[in-house]
């Protein structure tokens, strides 16, 4: 059996000194529960709590020896006990989250939570973007096992974007978890005049062979609707396209973000050809 040390502190502590105050230096010398693992190892610990907390709710019902078997479900019941399996092999739940970290509530609304590396100014102000959603079935020898999938993509538009995969049994909930993951992969991607990638881009993601070009104030993004997502997303304006090979969505997007990683920035040619930061910029992208 396994339990949760918070609520079997509280009961060892009603046991120990009801429900009357105690001197600090006495309070010292007793045990902080609080401070130990919030799961009991030891089954023989359990057994002694569990004991203990089936003598209390016999005493609240009033039942008597006949009446153990209700006692032992209504102890079950209400501390989330589960009997020990056959092979001796108990598996302990994991930790509760930190204090403070908020989780996903039965809506499948998003909150914003530490975990997600972000500051809540900027989880504010991101957009996301579900492009992909669909179900999906895993074979096996038992038989068919639908699942379904969604792919996120979240950016401020500033230039931070990321993109996330997600399964679960409900569509919300696979976005949900899709989202999650896209806001902790977010990373910068440079712009320049804060409108268009650096230089043109070639390149190829498994089957799919992308090309991207810079283009003029004004030209707008002229590119593929899934790749224009993104560009809204990173905060592109103006881009030209073109998709070669295999159009899959997946590999599509995956290729955009990678292909935008491997851009070189004025200051990485400065250092490459031993010029000038100033030289660099009036050379090759007009002063």
């Amino acid at each position: 059996a396994r339990t949760f040390a918070a609520t079997a502190g509280a009961a060892a502590s009603k046991s120990r000194i009801g429900s009357n105050f105690v001197e600090l230096d006495q309070a010292k010398k007793q045990v902080d529960l609080w401070s130990l693992d919030p799961i009991y190892d030891s089954v023989s610990d359990n057994t002694s709590v569990i004991e203990l907390w089936k003598r209390q709710k016999a005493k609240e019902l009033g039942a008597d020896v006949s009446a153990m078997d209700h006692v032992d479900a209504e102890v079950k019941r209400e501390h989330g006990i589960e009997e020990v399996p056959e092979d001796g092999d108990i598996k302990y739940p994991k930790q509760p989250p930190p204090p403070g970290t908020l989780m996903d509530n039965v809506d499948g609304d998003l909150f914003w939570s530490e975990d997600l590396q972000i500051p809540f100014e900027q989880f504010r102000k991101l957009s996301k973007k579900t492009l992909i959603v669909k179900r999906t079935v895993q074979m096996t020898r038992m038989g068919k096992i639908p699942s379904m999938y969604a792919l996120v993509v979240v950016g401020d538009g500033k230039g931070s974007s990321g993109y996330g995969e997600g399964k679960s049994q409900e569509a919300s909930k696979a976005v949900l978890i899709a989202t999650r993951k896209a806001i902790k992969s977010m990373q910068y991607f440079p712009r320049y005049d804060n409108r268009t990638i650096y230089h043109d881009i070639e390149h190829k993601f498994k089957a799919t062979k992308l090309l991207l070009w810079a283009r003029r104030p004004g030209f707008g993004c002229r590119v593929s609707p899934i790749i224009h997502e993104i560009c809204e997303c990173i905060g592109i304006q103006d881009l030209a396209g073109k998709t070669h090979g295999s159009r899959n969505p997946m590999n599509v997007i995956k290729a955009v973000f990678e292909a935008l990683k491997t851009q070189r920035v004025p200051t990485d040619l400065a250092r490459a050809r031993g010029l000038r930061l100033i030289d660099v910029n009036h050379k090759y992208y007009g002063g």
